[in-house]
């Protein structure tokens, strides 16, 4: 499967991408023979349905050409996305329907994939769309890329979910109040900047190949350059339970891709809280903080591959509600542990006796809470510095020269919070130089002048900020 839901909450400022919409929508307001005039309402809402298909859809295009995107029509689906928090408010059953049906009809917008219903009511899968050749052109020839695209400021940035996972509908709340203004500091921050990945274009085309079906689906897309800015999301319907940041793309960008990102066309460093929940539940218990928290587990000092799985493994059983729930963990094999899965799971569970009552207790999601506020802190440092701060849960990227800054603000927040400092770990990435593309290097002045790839958007993305 290569397919995301449809988000409505993406519009534009450049002035020529709206031109050329404003000039779609009233090529498909034509009326035909016999047909009644929308009233202004309606028409406002329709219009703006379609540039919501049109964004979206080119949106998805330019992240990977292959995603498909999946847009529910059902009158109930659209009635409730309309009145939803999280939904978009100038949706309207009618007008939406009338949107897609424009589209299609027009050959801009075509379904790649039909809607399938289980008879038997397990499952379903709503229709998905690509727009057509003829509407990338007319996109295309407006001269606008991704770097033209921003999500609504509008948009709910505080998502909170039931136990299923499902969002829940919430009413006025001081917290939420507080941590979605604080939230607009961390997005203003964020789209003051242009983060990016120091890989040619060719390099990207085959990273995408091999992504493709294996997605985090509460993150965005990893190559969705656009998606620039962040939301949190608090679990089983409890403020304290989760809070992690989630939406940009560098989020769910494989951590082996990490290091070739960069801000502002600048090499960066990746800094982490060491062994953070494990630390945490150190601090809570009033006991020193080793180094490295997961190093009594491991049988070869420096095997980070060793030390992956123990951490993982480590996570996961503070996060269930118990250790015989675990599943295997990816990347596990008794080649490298020497034991088999549930041999493995005990192993790490007897190796802490003086937290053998959080093992299988769920305690993981009240943690993440902890880890979410204090990457809050650490992010509205950086903020009111005027620097950028990319979040990736427990560890952020800076520009190369910010190393020392990051870590002593990671470890005020700790400190802050915990009443000692915190382990931090760097990894400084490669940055700046591309590698491993068979296109040979020359001097060219056109590409100069007009340069392409992550040196395009960065190009293009100074020139928007110039016309502000």
């Amino acid at each position: 499967m290569n397919a995301r839901p449809f988000d409505p909450q993406w519009t534009t400022d450049n002035p020529t991408l709206n031109t050329y919409l404003n000039s779609l929508c009233a090529g498909l307001s034509v009326r035909k023979e016999g047909q009644r005039r929308r009233r202004r309402e309606a028409q406002a809402r329709y219009e703006a349905s379609i540039k919501s298909i049109v964004i979206d859809l080119y949106r998805a295009h330019l992240s990977d050409p292959t995603l498909e995107v999946g847009i529910g029509a059902g009158t109930t689906y659209l009635q409730n996305m309309s009145t939803s928090r999280y939904g978009a408010s100038f949706i309207s059953a009618r007008t939406f329907i009338d949107a897609m049906n424009a589209l299609q009809g027009a050959g801009l917008v075509e379904q790649s994939t039909a809607y399938w219903h289980d008879p038997a009511g397990n499952s379903s899968r709503t229709a998905r769309y690509v727009p057509t050749p003829g509407l990338l052109m007319g996109l295309v020839q407006t001269g606008t890329n991704v770097v033209d695209l921003r999500r609504h400021q509008s948009a709910e940035g505080i998502r909170l979910k039931d136990n299923d996972k499902a969002l829940v509908e919430y009413g006025d709340n001081a917290f939420a109040t507080g941590a979605r203004d604080r939230l607009r500091i961390i997005n203003d921050m964020l789209t003051n900047h242009w983060a990016d990945l120091a890989l040619s274009d060719e390099q990207l085309a085959e990273e995408m190949a091999h992504l493709r079906g294996t997605r985090d689906e509460e993150a965005t897309q990893s190559f969705d350059f656009a998606a620039r800015t962040v939301y949190r999301v608090f679990n089983n319907s409890d403020w304290q339970q989760g809070g992690r940041f989630y939406g940009a793309w560098w989020i769910s960008c494989p951590s082996r891709l990490r290091q070739h990102i960069l801000i502002d066309g600048k090499r960066t460093v990746e800094v982490d809280y060491s062994g953070l929940h494990a630390a945490m539940l150190y601090a809570e218990a009033d006991l020193d903080v080793p180094n490295d928290p997961y190093a009594r587990c491991l049988s070869r000092a420096g095997d980070k591959a060793e030390r992956k799985l123990v951490k993982r493994t480590f996570n996961a059983l503070l996060n269930a509600d118990k250790v015989s729930r675990v599943s295997e963990i990816e990347g596990y094999t008794s080649d490298l542990t020497g034991r088999d899965w549930p041999e493995f799971k005990q192993y790490i569970v007897a190796q802490y006796p003086e937290f053998s009552h959080h093992f299988g207790s769920g305690v993981g999601l009240r943690l993440q809470r902890k880890d979410s506020d204090l990457a809050e802190a650490v992010m509205l440092q950086f903020a009111a510095m005027g620097y950028a701060c990319l979040p990736v849960h427990d560890s952020f990227i800076v520009h190369h020269g910010l190393e020392h800054d990051l870590a002593n603000a990671m470890n005020r927040a700790f400190h802050a919070e915990f009443g000692i400092d915190g382990k931090v770990g760097v990894e400084v990435g490669v940055g700046e130089t591309v590698e491993g593309s068979s296109t040979p290097i020359g001097l060219n002045i056109n590409d100069l002048l007009h340069p392409t790839g992550h040196e395009g958007r960065l190009s293009k993305f100074w020139s928007n900020k110039g016309d502000r």
